[in-house]
């Protein structure tokens, strides 16, 4: 096993009471605890001592970070794996280690402080008993599908056995983390305890005899009926092929190991867990989601000079569907006061409504309680004047996108601001420039745009002005991080970046659909690539007569590189907003979307609608975003090739698996781009013709991460 190069200082201390060991984890110089190669290596000593000991009686394993229990594995360690081989001695080195731990003959105990994932919950696993801080940083669960493997330091294998297989396949396949009151009713912690008195309890539970054998509450599915393990089984492959379309092995590997260890027994079952995860750590799915984890934690890093100010009231001008989603998630997830203002108290009951549909949500799945919902329903307070306004450090702008008006709700604002007030637009498209053109403080003036719905999409884009001020753009930023956004930092112009590029798709998603090609067959190849949603839904769920205004601003923007197709405005003509109205591509009932409604083709003059070419319909739209991804890379809308793929995966859910925009253009190589683009452009237009930037890079065979790195 590869040992980086040990540090001066210990991670590990063990500090002793009688017979009682509190094995102290404190990664040395690093803000969390992490199990490293040569912390592994550390702890596997650990174990040798506590193996060796004939005194100590009990082992409590506890952190001194505070808010962090144990992160899991070292990640950026997995981008070094160069072989199967190499990975497999990695991932059996670790998980024997937690192996050798669970059979210690004394009583074992995780003291949960904060964050236990992955490695930290498969550590926590090996103990006879884990309590867990009632703090809301402390949460456990196994996300590491989400990085292209699963859990294989035991995880897979002993989990099921002690939550019972739905429980732990649910947790697994899905990544997920969890709070200390779910996992105790779960199984996976045995108590939850205010944090001040977490280690004496830890401590406590010692006194407890050490644990054999399987869980009971595991027996019903496990032991008794193998029938209905096998039905459980290959309902969680049917749902996983469902979601990912074959896409992330991950899950169905972890879902063979479950059944091997099963049917084989726990020491079968981890050595699967070391052949099927060696296979997938140096794939290009996992390296890719790894590069995006990488990628999401420079995002929320502050590289700004200026210091963010602090935001103790906000404010929301507009109370739509999106202004009501943007005062919901300041209530929600910040102590700031918001005030919400629009024209009349229709809109505001509009806007509220919107916010408490959110929290509603959350009652209906128990995951917050009514008074809850209530109290932070109550901090949004509103108004159809300025009153209060003059108390905000920021004001988020989610008024109609039409730049006159937003000049004047700017300009009233200004007149009761207080001084350094932020003006943050939410605007999709307009440049920010050109609504602070006439601004008093043009300085203050940033962009912030949200993407719908407000409360799920992870992106905003913090776009900077011609005069806008390093301050403002630090605390906007801080700002949308505190809201638990994924922040990308783009430079001005029409569309910004994840609008900009997906004009292009929409647009070749018109044309294709007026070429005869049916609603279902469109979005079916999008989907079968790994889009989240069709481009035809989308337009449906961002709105036809959104995109209408936003073709328009595009088109007039770049001319005829995206000239918007004529579906768009031929749909609105005839009255379809797309889901808000419930008219649109596709029927709809109670909201949800239903097939597609055959009247689109009448509307449009589409006598025999056909299924389309999905190779054909991929290519066309995917290298329309590349042509146009070049140019904004060549402008400096954004600063690398790794945060215009951020934006893509976190502003449209381009595929995690592709590793990104830009990843999926170096993998196709740039002189094929431009060699399959002139072909294309000779059939269907100039619409095709490669850009300039994208030219250059295939003349020297070169790649964007190469020529745009971070």
């Amino acid at each position: 096993m590869a040992v980086a190069e040990a540090l001066p200082q210990n991670a590990f201390t063990i500090e002793r009471d009688g017979d009682l060991a509190v094995v102290w984890f404190d990664y040395p110089g690093e803000k969390v605890n992490k199990f490293s190669s040569w912390v592994m290596q550390e702890f596997s000593g650990i174990v040798d001592t506590l193996a060796a000991s004939t005194d100590i009686k009990r082992v409590v394993i506890a952190s001194r970070k505070p808010g962090i229990f144990i992160a899991g594995a070292d990640v950026s360690e997995f981008t070094k794996v160069t072989s199967p081989e190499q990975a497999k001695e990695y991932t059996r080195f670790g998980q024997q280690v937690f192996h050798r731990f669970s059979k210690l003959p004394m009583v074992t105990v995780a003291a949960i402080n904060g964050a236990c994932v992955g490695g930290g919950c498969e550590l926590a696993l090996s103990c006879d008993y884990r309590v867990i801080s009632d703090d809301r940083k402390a949460q456990i669960g196994l996300p590491e599908t989400k990085l292209g493997i699963f859990p294989a330091w035991g995880g897979t294998t002993k989990l099921p056995r002690l939550v019972g297989l739905p429980a732990a396949l649910d947790m697994i396949l899905q990544g997920k983390v969890v709070d200390g009151k779910r996992a105790k009713r779960m199984g996976l912690v045995d108590e939850v305890v205010p944090a001040p008195i977490l280690l004496d309890v830890a401590k406590n539970f010692t006194q407890k005899p050490k644990r054999r054998g399987k869980s009971a509450q595991t027996k019903i599915y496990m032991e008794g009926n193998p029938l209905m393990r096998g039905v459980i089984f290959r309902k969680a492959r049917k749902s996983v092929l469902e979601l990912t379309h074959g896409h992330y092995p991950a899950p169905l590997k972890a879902i063979d190991v479950m059944e091997y260890g099963y049917s084989k027994g726990i020491e079968a079952g981890l050595t699967r867990e070391v052949e099927e995860a060696a296979s997938l750590v140096a794939s290009d799915v996992a390296q890719n989601l790894v590069r995006l984890f990488f990628m999401m934690e420079d995002a929320k890093k502050d590289h700004f000079t200026a210091k963010p100010r602090e935001v103790t009231n906000a404010g929301v001008l507009g109370a739509g569907v999106m202004g009501g989603g943007i005062a919901q998630i300041i209530a929600d997830k910040t102590d700031a006061a918001v005030r919400m203002r629009d024209i009349n108290w229709n809109a505001i009951a509009g806007g509220l409504k919107a916010a408490s549909k959110v929290w509603k949500r959350k009652v209906d799945r128990r995951s917050m309680k009514r008074g809850e919902m209530l109290r932070k329903l109550a901090r949004i307070t509103s108004t159809t004047d300025w009153s209060g306004f003059q108390r905000c450090e920021v004001v988020v702008e989610a008024v109609v996108e039409n730049v006159n008006i937003k000049r004047q709700v700017l300009a009233e604002f200004e007149a009761v601001q207080q001084p350094g007030a932020i003006f943050a637009t939410n605007t999709s498209t307009i440049p920010i420039t050109q609504i602070a053109a006439e601004a008093k403080h043009p300085e203050n003036v940033v962009g912030m745009h949200f993407f719908n719905p407000v409360d799920r999409m992870p992106l905003v884009e913090v776009i900077r002005g011609q005069k806008t001020s390093e301050a403002a753009m630090s605390t906007v930023a801080n700002f949308a991080r505190k809201l638990g956004k994924t922040v990308v930092i783009c430079n001005d112009g029409p569309g910004f970046v994840v609008n900009r590029i997906l004009g292009p798709y929409m647009n070749e998603a018109g044309f294709l659909l007026e070429e005869g090609n049916t609603i279902e067959s469109l979005d079916k190849a999008m989907i079968d690539f790994g889009m989240p949603m069709g481009p035809m839904a989308l337009l449906d769920e961002v709105g036809i007569d959104v995109a209408a205004k936003v073709a328009h601003i595009l088109g007039d923007a770049f001319g005829e590189r995206v000239q918007p197709s004529s579906i768009v405005d031929k749909l609105f003509a005839d009255g379809r907003a797309g889901k808000k109205n419930s008219k649109g591509l596709y029927l709809y009932k109670d909201a949800k979307r239903q097939g597609p409604d055959p009247s689109v083709y009448k509307v449009l003059g589409i006598a025999s609608p056909r299924a389309a070419d999905a190779k054909l319909v991929v290519e066309r739209m995917v290298l329309a975003m590349i042509n146009e991804a070049a140019l904004i890379l060549d402008e400096k809308i954004v600063a690398s090739a790794a945060e215009l793929d951020l934006a893509m995966i976190m502003g449209t859910g381009f595929p995690p698996f592709r590793g990104g925009l830009m990843r999926h253009a170096d993998a196709l190589g740039t002189p094929y781009i431009v060699a399959r683009l002139d072909e294309l452009a000779s059939k269907y237009g100039k619409r095709f013709n490669a850009t300039e930037p994208l030219r250059r890079l295939a003349a020297g065979d070169r790649k964007f991460y190469d020529a745009y790195p971070r």
